[in-house]
């Protein structure tokens, strides 16, 4: 039996999303040809009598294979036999998936890693998918990936930060309300994400894109910094950004933070610029973050350039590269780097989204790009008809797109694809995916 790219890991084993000591190493995922992978259901699924959060999908692909197995399950735990599936469905296609009647349940992250940095490498949480005939052959959990750079160090370091498939986060900071007058963990059309920064980190997300807000009625300058979704705050941000210093502090990880939108207080109604926000904005940046920035004048980011190696940040120990949207900034202060191409296809349709980002992503990077990176935002974006009429949310909207960004990534956008951006990142692979490409193409330099 052929195993996966990051075959052999440290088992973290949970029941129930409670994690135990980690046992001997074992197999995360094996198979000798296709995968199977779980995601989790980003709607809340309306029953007789209730409701189902956070349901468990298992998903299978088995293109190209000669034959296909006959049978999925979930497991608690990894596989050992049928007898021990909690759900089991037949596979009657090579590629799809099956939405389970079980729930995520809380999520805690494994091996120490929910609060603070546990052992390196991936480990799983409880949910485990396994797939064959009368035997299981084919098998994957749902992990985190809190130090997938360093584990495949010796792959990818030598690639450029251009080079690299990132797993990114669209509206990284609007994951749950914390404000005066709300607490919502959910809601239809602000809310993006259902983990924290840290979270996002451990689980293995590498790009955030922030939209940062200003608001000068606060008293102290710490508090008038806010990540918004557009006009609407959601978190203060200096708490997300000692999630992002507390890691970057524990692991040997790059991360890529996104200044990609100012919706209130930096400018002026006419545009102008709201120097002291920008300016006090910077400031606490370099404080929070300073000694991980990598300066964007001690790297190549020449016109055209992919940027520099993984190797040569990790050299350095600058392992922060903080893009910014505005270019009489970035002109006025030579460590920022220059604004991040975002292909953003602006519509509400997912198959008008699908042929935007495949023909962006194969034109991408353009020649005169100035920065080395780029990101496909690949979800769909609601109308204001949408939000002023309640139809679907952003739930419903990653749930439709989510999945086949999964297929295209492993596909279509594998030999371009740069940073992947998504909503509610469980519900598709890009992570696994992106380390895989990533190994792939590290192998090849």
């Amino acid at each position: 039996m052929a195993v996966s790219w990051y075959a052999v890991a440290v088992l973290a084993a949970t029941a129930l999303g409670a994690s135990v000591a980690p046992p001997e190493k074992q197999v995360l995922e094996k198979s000798s040809c296709g995968r199977v992978w779980i995601t989790v259901h980003s709607p809340e699924i309306r029953r007789s009598s209730d409701s189902l959060l956070d349901a468990i999908e298992l998903n299978w692909d088995f293109s190209g294979c000669s034959s296909r197995p006959r049978q999925i399950g979930l497991f608690n735990g990894q596989p050992s036999s049928w007898d021990t599936a909690l759900i089991r469905h037949n596979i009657n296609s090579v590629q799809a998936r099956v939405i389970t009647s079980v729930s995520l349940g809380p999520g805690t992250l494994p091996a120490g890693w929910d609060t603070d940095a546990g052992p390196k490498g991936p480990h799983c949480l409880w949910p485990w998918v396994g797939a064959g005939d009368n035997g299981i052959s084919v098998t994957n959990c749902l992990k985190i990936q809190p130090t997938w750079m360093e584990d495949n160090a010796h792959r990818i370091n030598r690639l450029r930060i251009g080079q690299l498939a990132l797993p990114g986060t669209h509206n990284a900071g609007s994951w749950r309300f914390n404000t005066e007058v709300s607490n919502l963990a959910r809601d239809s059309f602000v809310l993006c994400q259902d983990r924290s920064i840290w979270a996002q980190l451990v689980y293995g997300i590498r790009y955030f894109d922030f939209r940062i807000a200003y608001y000068d009625f606060y008293p102290r300058e710490d508090d008038r910094y806010w990540l918004n979704h557009n006009l609407i705050r959601v978190r203060p941000l200096v708490p997300l950004l000692r999630e992002i210093r507390q890691f970057l502090d524990r692991t040997k990880e790059v991360v890529f933070l996104d200044a990609h939108h100012f919706p209130v207080g930096f400018y002026q109604s006419n545009g102008a610029l709201v120097r002291d926000a920008h300016i006090g904005f910077l400031q606490i940046i370099q404080r929070e973050l300073g000694p991980h920035l990598a300066h964007a004048n001690n790297f190549g980011t020449g016109v055209g350039t992919r940027g520099p190696t993984l190797q040569s940040l990790i050299n350095a120990n600058r392992r922060l590269v903080f893009s910014y949207i505005d270019n009489s900034i970035v002109a006025a202060n030579n460590w920022l780097w220059p604004p991040l191409p975002h292909l953003w296809a602006n519509t509400n349709n997912p198959t008008q989204l699908f042929n935007f980002l495949d023909r962006a992503i194969s034109t991408s990077p353009l020649p005169s790009a100035r920065s080395p990176l780029y990101s496909a935002m690949a979800q769909t974006t609601p109308t204001a008809l949408d939000i002023l009429l309640l139809r679907g949310s952003l739930r419903d909207n990653a749930n439709d797109v989510n999945h086949i960004v999964t297929a295209r990534l492993a596909s279509h956008w594998r030999s371009n694809a740069n940073i992947v951006s998504t909503d509610f990142f469980l519900g598709n692979d890009v992570v696994d995916l992106s380390i895989m490409i990533s190994v792939e193409r590290g192998s090849r330099l």
